[in-house]
């Protein structure tokens, strides 16, 4: 950090970051598909699984991860240490997730153990199938998260951190890679989701201003903070992947969820420019 701090200016502020980074598995896509992670191919599902869909039409398969392949990176140690992580999104309708009845317009399931066998999607994909390198990486807060809004009241932020921010994250990304990862901050391109994911989730309708006006919306706000992110999922063209215009797919789960595998309460948002 201290290197890249110092192209920009900001060396008297390393101290400060240090307290507000979090570290996340980063990833990027490429290489042929194969082994237990894969990316938009055919996951690894039991032989009676129940392809899961949304509005009678089947949901996409993103993505699917080896939890034991990626202990040795979770630094954090957030993630179950074995099992496949697998990533279900409805690709083609690409719900924003801010209405409670797009609910089921994603899906993610831990596979834990017992025969699993290769599947295809019953739609074909526009993804383009791909591997995935994983490494260990550093997020910092982004405007507009609830984060960055406590590194702010933390120290007075300059200009410069938003050049520096950029370059800090896309260490290790692939010149034209999406900034694709699990856990970390989230790379907000508009407002808050901890507090969208928290009132969506409680059957408070998004879309508008009026939710967050609710009086039920200042009883939930605590618990805002209970959510943390567990996918990032960039635009990326090369692989088929555009999320409304240029945007990020963010999967949410509260922090006890995650503890205790309840991967159904996931949350899905969509933000875009």
């Amino acid at each position: 950090m201290e290197e890249i701090a110092n192209r920009h200016g900001l060396k008297a502020l390393v101290p400060v970051l240090r307290r507000h980074e979090l570290p996340a598995v980063a990833f990027a896509l490429g290489g042929t598909p194969g082994g237990h992670t894969r990316f938009g191919s055919a996951p690894l599902l039991p032989p009676r699984f129940e392809w899961p869909s949304y509005k009678r039409r089947p949901l996409g398969f993103l993505l699917q991860a080896d939890l034991a392949e990626l202990r040795p990176l979770d630094c954090a140690r957030m993630l179950p240490p074995s099992g496949l992580l697998t990533f279900f999104y409805d690709i083609e309708g690409q719900p924003w997730g801010y209405d409670p009845a797009e609910r089921d317009g994603s899906r993610v399931v831990l596979i834990e153990d017992g025969p699993l066998v290769e599947t295809r999607p019953p739609r074909r994909s526009p993804l383009s199938p791909a591997g995935l390198r994983f490494w260990a990486s550093s997020t910092l807060p982004a405007v507009g998260s609830r984060a960055y809004d406590r590194l702010e009241l933390d120290a007075e932020v300059p200009d410069a951190y938003f050049d520096f921010a950029r370059d800090f994250e896309r260490q290790g990304y692939p010149a034209r890679s999406g900034l694709h990862r699990l856990l970390g901050h989230s790379a907000n391109i508009q407002g808050d989701m901890q507090l969208e994911a928290q009132l969506v989730s409680h059957g408070l309708y998004c879309g508008d201003d009026r939710s967050y006006l609710d009086p039920r919306a200042a009883a939930l706000d605590e618990g805002a903070d209970d959510w943390t992110l567990l996918l990032q999922l960039d635009s990326e063209d090369a692989a088929g992947m555009m999320w409304g215009d240029a945007g990020m797919l963010y999967c949410w789960i509260r922090r006890a969820d995650l503890a205790d595998r309840r991967f159904d309460r996931c949350w899905t948002l969509l933000q875009c420019t």
